[in-house]
């Protein structure tokens, strides 16, 4: 809360919600306001000073405001409340009210966070942000127990700061633009290519982590050009605007790569036999044998060797290192057995590719744009969506929307062909 943004960002949330920063008339009682209400109510209140105007306050000048503060209504508690009953409006938040969509939680306070490091374009991503709440490096689970003693929480109040579960992807993702409407933000910082939330970027990090040879790069970022996904508009976050889509940047890279492995190696369970069968004959006078490599890739994501310390909050999850020579990092490695060249361009040898989903759904109404079902599909595909779901912490089904997104994006031009071609033939 001492970041200067997200302390901004905290305080306009106060005012909006009218919980502090605003004046009350002087025998009014603590209550919880709806969305609609305060968004109606503070925006007609003429002294109001304005959201940009919060965002430049420095520190000092924020707390000359909190005379007309949440601390106003706390002295007209009667006096025969009790200090150790917790907050005055602690129940309030306990109370469950379908208006009240944006009340403080934990999850919250992570929609805060996200929104922050989203708009100062911190090289951090979502996923990254709930995998170091996980790994303890951000204080979640009982969190009051690292309170200072004069912040000591009683009553009701150890229920708010008390979760029992881990903060789900989806959840945080849409409080924080819900959070971002509410507080009327305008347009985020843009996201570049040289921003680290670009899918270019990103896609490099994610072909590090997952131990994919470097030269995918120049297929994702082919991707990512030809279906429009790196412009400036579509990724950049615009509150409030219903006809943009939400951007999940770490799991849009992940489906970039996941397509780019069914252009290059089809994912079909039947390609991949196709080319074992090549790269046996390549290596043939390699005297090693592939259960060894595998042996020593495993060996790897066993974690067998314990550290004697907790480690420091990192980037990657998995470390592949490049000075091994023992076969187990393909960062170095060439896609030559795969690619030919026509017509001065390095193209797949395999010309086939099948598509996830032919229509996509609509995804405001059916919450997700294609429906993933394990059984429908290869487990090549499978295995590829589960280990980005697994680096991501996120269900594969989330990944599978974004891989037929960007399909659809790619194809667009053949798809629409193929059902004016189908209309006809009905007619």
């Amino acid at each position: 809360m001492k970041d200067e943004i997200l302390c901004n960002f905290w305080r306009c949330y106060l005012q909006k919600s009218k919980q502090a920063y605003c004046k009350r008339p002087a025998g009014e009682t603590v209550k919880a306001l709806s969305v609609c209400e305060s968004s109606t109510d503070v925006d007609s209140d003429p002294e109001r000073p304005s959201l940009l105007h919060l965002l430049s306050l420095s520190e000092s000048e924020g707390a000359l405001q909190t005379d007309c503060s949440f601390a106003s209504s706390v002295s007209k508690v009667s006096e025969n409340t009790s200090v150790c009953s917790g907050s005055v409006d602690g129940s309030l938040y306990l109370v469950k009210n379908q208006k009240e969509k944006l009340r403080m939680t934990m999850p919250m306070t992570l929609s805060f966070c996200y929104m922050a490091l989203l708009w100062v374009r911190e090289p951090i991503t979502l996923s990254e942000l709930l995998r170091f709440v996980v790994e303890g490096h951000i204080p979640y689970l009982n969190v009051f127990e690292h309170f200072p003693e004069n912040m000591r929480l009683c009553g009701l109040d150890l229920k708010i700061f008390c979760v029992e579960s881990w903060p789900v992807y989806e959840e945080v993702f849409n409080k924080m633009h819900e959070l971002a409407a509410f507080l009327d933000l305008p347009r985020f910082p843009d996201i570049t290519e040289s921003c680290f939330l670009h899918p270019d970027m990103l896609c490099m990090k994610y072909l590090m982590e997952a131990n994919l040879p470097d030269e995918l790069h120049n297929w994702t970022c082919r991707v990512v050009k030809k279906t429009g996904i790196g412009e400036v508009d579509f990724l950049t976050l615009m509150p409030g605007n219903k006809s943009t889509r939400k951007v999940k940047y770490d799991v849009l890279a992940a489906a970039v790569i996941i397509v780019v492995l069914k252009l290059l190696f089809l994912l079909d369970d039947h390609y991949e036999w196709l080319l074992s069968g090549i790269a046996e004959e390549r290596n043939k006078n390699n005297t090693e044998e592939m259960v060894v490599n595998l042996q020593n890739q495993f060996g790897k994501l066993s974690g067998s060797v314990q550290r004697a310390e907790k480690p420091n909050p990192s980037s990657f999850q998995l470390s592949w290192s490049e000075e091994n020579t023992d076969g187990s990092c393909f960062h170095g490695h060439s896609l030559k057995g795969i690619l030919q060249e026509k017509h001065g361009l390095l193209t797949a040898m395999n010309p086939d590719y099948w598509l996830c989903t032919v229509k996509l759904c609509n995804e405001k109404l059916c919450g997700h744009l294609a429906h993933y079902r394990e059984v429908e599909f290869p487990q090549s595909y499978h295995f590829v969506l589960g280990l980005f779901s697994f680096l991501l912490r996120i269900q594969p089904s989330y990944i599978h929307d974004e891989v037929c997104m960007i399909e659809h994006k790619l194809f667009n031009k053949k798809l629409s062909k193929k059902m004016k071609y189908n209309r006809v033939l009905r007619k």
